[in-house]
């Protein structure tokens, strides 16, 4: 069953998606159009006031309903007097929409000549679809790596035999304690992490380092939980059980660093955070 959560992902990415859609189906003919006109493809016709008047018809969508969410950033932003990438793109956008269709209202009142006779509308939507495709990568690659993070945990094994008295007891896993002695079946996957005590086997541990080729290992070799024992009978110590495992630990790490803002972004955001209030107070 969905928790809310899942459920305000799922809608979240939905609209996305959403947006990404009508962001190509506006932006693309808008493009053509503005480039066709800009290398004189498409002859005079092309020229005309009301073609100005198409694009903003083309632009509008892009700018009003796929931009949405730049613009609700870029407020939170500014409300809390800083400004990040969402501040960015809603400014450099809206000036070229805005700018656009100022020329376009000029020209249709004969006053051309005072502000220009290009239009940029095809520049906002462009940008605003291309981080709307960015983000939308981001998104699923986020998806991918917190599915995966949901089946690590199941890699690890449920029971454990452990050795005791020279008798074999069969234990749920939240019971093995450190200094344990574990018996490994060929076929089973390693318990907990630990030392081989006695044996001989080879063991996939490609879960960890991708390497396809199994391990050799004897007493005093360390072997890692979720790892597979693929030949011989080996008899283990527990050295680190629980949240101290490796793959207990592999998560936390994935998890934390998926939390953080990576070095680049940070740097981004700072740059933002000057760029911004400068550009915004240059002369025009």
């Amino acid at each position: 069953m969905r928790t809310k959560k899942t459920q305000l992902a799922l809608r979240n990415s939905d609209d996305k998606k959403m947006q990404f859609i009508v962001g190509i189906i506006f932006t693309l003919p808008l493009f053509l159009l503005s480039m066709g006109r800009d290398m004189n493809l498409l002859g005079a016709w092309a020229s005309a006031n009301w073609v100005n008047w198409l694009m903003f018809g083309l632009a509008l969508p892009v700018q009003g309903y796929v931009a949405w969410d730049y613009y609700v950033g870029g407020f939170k932003a500014l409300r809390n007097r800083s400004a990040n990438m969402d501040v960015l793109v809603a400014m450099g956008s809206s000036v070229a929409f805005l700018y656009s269709l100022t020329v376009t209202i000029a020209l249709g009142m004969g006053a051309g000549a005072s502000f220009g006779t290009h239009v940029y509308f095809e520049t906002a939507a462009v940008i605003i679809t291309l981080i709307k495709l960015g983000k939308l990568l981001e998104a699923r690659a986020k998806g991918k790596i917190n599915a995966a993070l949901k089946k690590l945990p199941q890699l690890s094994p449920k029971i454990a035999c452990r050795l005791e008295n020279g008798e074999e007891q069969h234990i749920p896993i939240e019971q093995v304690g450190v200094g344990d002695v574990l018996l490994v079946r060929p076929g089973e996957s390693i318990p907990v992490d630990g030392v081989v005590r006695s044996g001989k086997s080879a063991i996939d541990e490609s879960v960890f380092t991708g390497e396809s080729l199994p391990v050799d290992k004897r007493p005093g070799d360390p072997v890692t939980v979720a790892t597979m024992n693929q030949s011989g009978m080996l008899t283990m110590e527990a050295t680190h059980i629980g949240t101290e495992t490796a793959l207990a630990r592999l998560v936390q790490l994935v998890q934390t660093t998926q939390q953080s803002k990576p070095p680049i972004q940070r740097a981004a955001d700072a740059v933002t955070n000057v760029f911004v209030p400068v550009v915004s107070g240059l002369p025009l």
